[in-house]
């Protein structure tokens, strides 16, 4: 099945950006099909890293909307539009892929 691959940048984006990016995959995507989000994600609102600690202030200087997501928001936000939050896999410099799968 095909699905959608994100190069994720919402950590440099409002959070209204991850909502609409949520609710247009929801329309695209059909059932079984799947977005992949990519970059750095804070878990249970702690950061993984110090890296990204302070990558998260560098953005916030630049536009206080900006800054490294909480995992479990994003993942709140891919239920309402029809998404399971399938794999959290570990990648390289602190970031993660996250695979969200149409499940509705």
């Amino acid at each position: 099945m095909q699905g959608i691959v994100s190069i994720n940048m919402i950590h440099v984006a409002e959070w209204s950006c991850t909502v609409a990016l949520f609710r247009e995959s929801g329309k695209l995507l059909k059932k079984g099909q799947f977005l992949l989000l990519y970059g750095p994600f804070r878990i249970s609102n702690k950061h993984t890293s110090e890296s990204n600690y302070l990558f998260n202030n560098s953005l916030k200087m630049q536009n206080d909307l900006w800054g490294i997501k909480n995992l479990e928001e994003v993942r709140d936000e891919s239920k309402k539009n029809g998404f399971s939050q399938e794999n959290i896999i570990s990648m390289p410099a602190n970031n993660f892929s996250i695979i969200y799968r149409k499940v509705s």
